[in-house]
């Protein structure tokens, strides 16, 4: 059994390897050939103030690739309202770490393959598949990027963007403005063909821009509908961030997945009132009048359902909840490199099997 680091998976993993495998993964999974482990997060109350315990497991199975993905997290989880906003937030309380963790297993044998944390992987994987949302979506000659939110996923939503299209200008904002320069000044020389900039106002970062993604913690709407314009393509990390009157002014909207909505609880007791829970449900979880009455990114990988027809066309993509295939995709590219380098430390498989019958 292999163990890996963070920096082991992302000496490992590029944009465009998870891009690439994410790719043929959803094709499969189009054509039920690929089964998902429904995401499930169990909460409970702690003694850490204002914050709840939150155990959270998804997975996949990836039969091309004799691969199957569990993805588990262990968090206690705050709300702190930043800028007006509420956001959640998973505190690093484990000795100032946090515990995030993907097992990948063979269904050929059963045997445990790998482990190693899940953050690099995250990061990079919510990144690809909004990505490949852009690819297939955005107007070819896309030129402006409007990037809100300067945090951990921000930097992946960037990269993904520029390995799909030719971005002359990126603009980003958050609310913090250090933490928005800070941003910038890290990813400016890793891109020195585009022109990246930081923007003092929300306005001043849209205004203009033929691409707008949003990647932030908030849990209330981000992307204001006033921002819409023809031609545009739109996108965010959490359905969250995208309101019903945005969605309204959209010609052609896809969702990560149509297999689960977001947990309602999923935030904690008393803080509700803050974004509307009745409306805040039947958005998340409606079938009818929702998000998940939308076409999911396998179908617009698999050509299933239409995508940009012209280039009027205002295009949305939703990534409103994880999918544990995602971990089976990644996963299997991260363990054949490793082991073609000779990367991880190899563990005893008999500590992670055993001679009695289950």
């Amino acid at each position: 059994m292999l163990v890996l680091s963070n920096d082991e998976v992302g000496q490992l993993l590029t944009m465009q390897d998870c891009m690439d495998s994410l790719e043929k993964m959803y094709l499969d999974y189009a054509h039920d050939k690929a089964l998902l482990t429904r995401r499930m997060d169990n909460l409970s109350p702690n003694s850490t103030p204002d914050a709840y315990y939150a155990f959270k497991h998804m997975g996949g199975t990836w039969p091309a690739e004799g691969i199957q993905a569990l993805r588990l997290n262990s968090d206690v989880i705050t709300h702190p309202v930043m800028e007006g906003k509420v956001r959640r937030v998973k505190q690093p309380l484990a000795n100032g770490r946090w515990v995030g963790l993907v097992m990948l297993f063979s269904t050929e044998t059963g045997q445990l393959l790998a482990m190693f944390p899940d953050g690099v992987m995250q990061h990079i994987r919510v990144g690809a598949a909004n990505g490949i949302a852009l690819k297939h979506l955005a107007r070819e000659d896309a030129t402006t990027l409007a990037l809100i939110g300067s945090g951990w996923q921000a930097e992946t939503q960037l990269m993904a963007a520029l390995a799909v299209r030719d971005f002359k200008e990126v603009r980003v904002y958050s609310p913090r403005k250090e933490s928005r320069e800070k941003f910038v000044a890290e990813v400016k020389p890793m891109y020195t063909s585009t022109n990246i900039q930081v923007a003092d106002t929300a306005e001043e970062c849209v205004a203009g821009a033929d691409v707008i993604m949003s990647s932030t913690s908030a849990m209330v709407p981000v992307i204001q509908p006033e921002w819409v314009k023809p031609g545009m393509h739109i996108s965010c990390i959490k359905t969250y961030e995208m309101s019903p009157e945005v969605i309204k002014k959209c010609d052609v909207v896809f969702i990560h997945t149509q297999a689960q909505g977001k947990h309602l609880d999923n935030i904690m007791p008393g803080t509700p009132n803050v974004f509307n829970e009745s409306k805040h449900k039947e958005w998340v979880n409606d079938k009818v009048n929702g998000i998940l009455r939308f076409p999911d990114i396998k179908k617009l990988v698999a050509g299933q359902k239409p995508g940009r027809q012209h280039p009027e066309q205002v295009t949305c993509f939703v990534n409103n909840i994880g999918m544990g295939l995602q971990f089976a995709a990644a996963g299997a590219v991260v363990y054949k490199k490793a082991l073609e380098a000779g990367i991880g430390v190899k563990l005893e498989d008999d500590w992670f099997s055993e001679d009695v019958h289950p």
